[in-house]
Parts: structure tokens; C-alpha cells; sequence
């Protein structure tokens, strides 16, 4: 009889538990990177063209996995530096064009790998001068 009776009890403990131990692990599945924010600043028009591109995250990324490009309106690849990270805070990337850019629309699109092995991936625009897209 003892048994019967502790049985209901000890399967709520369990149950309860069980819920328990499964929440952390479901709130630590979601990617915590993620891009706060810019330079220049998503659309937003700059009077002088960025000597570079810079974005901050949440949390440093892994830069073996870090791209960043830069595109014109005419949806051509701009050429830039390579994506490196600060030295002095390893959560901001940037990119550096390799020549003026001249004015109108650019969309930069990111490609990040988190600590913890997530990819995000984004985009974002910005234009030099005016708001026309070429």
C-alpha cells in the first residue's frame, strides 16, 4: 500500500523534474548572436562614402566562418578588404572598400558563425549621397 501511494507522488516529482532539466536546454538551443548594430546604419543615407563597413555583434564571431559583402544597386560585388575582426573588441567586424564609392545604393549581407557553432546570416542597406537606387 505504501507503494500505490508513493507512486502519483514520486511521478509528479519526476515530471516536474523532467520539465525542469528541459527548459535550460530549450532556451540555450536559440542563437544569441546577433547584429546590433552598424556603420554606416541600415537605411540611412551617408553624405560621404564609408572608408569602411563595420558591424557589431552581440558576442564575438568565429572569424574562420565570418563574410561580409558589400553589392552595389546594379547587384554587382564590390571588391573590399577581407572581413577582420577589431583587435581591441573582437564583437566588431568591418570591411574596408577598395576604392571610393561612388554615390547611390549598396546592400551589405553577413554571414556569421557563433561561438556555439550557429550560423546567422543578414542584410542590410545603406546609400552614399542620395536615396535612387542605380
Amino acid at each position: 500500500m505504501t507503494i500505490s501511494r508513493a507512486t502519483p507522488a514520486l511521478l509528479l516529482v519526476l515530471v516536474f523534474l523532467g520539465g525542469a532539466w528541459l527548459a535550460p536546454a530549450a532556451e540555450g538551443s536559440a542563437p544569441h548572436l546577433r547584429l546590433l548594430s552598424s556603420s554606416p546604419q541600415a537605411d540611412t543615407v551617408v553624405g560621404t562614402a564609408p572608408a569602411e563597413i563595420r558591424l557589431v555583434f552581440s558576442e564575438p564571431p568565429q572569424m574562420r566562418g565570418t563574410t561580409v559583402r558589400l553589392v552595389n544597386a546594379s547587384e554587382e560585388l564590390v571588391a573590399t578588404s577581407s572581413a577582420a575582426a577589431d583587435p581591441e573588441d573582437a564583437r566588431q567586424v568591418f570591411i574596408r572598400p577598395e576604392s571610393t564609392l561612388p554615390a547611390g545604393s549598396y546592400t551589405v549581407m553577413w554571414r556569421v558563425i557563433a561561438q556555439d557553432g550557429h550560423t546567422q546570416r543578414g542584410d542590410f542597406d545603406f546609400s552614399v549621397g542620395s536615396t535612387d537606387r542605380e
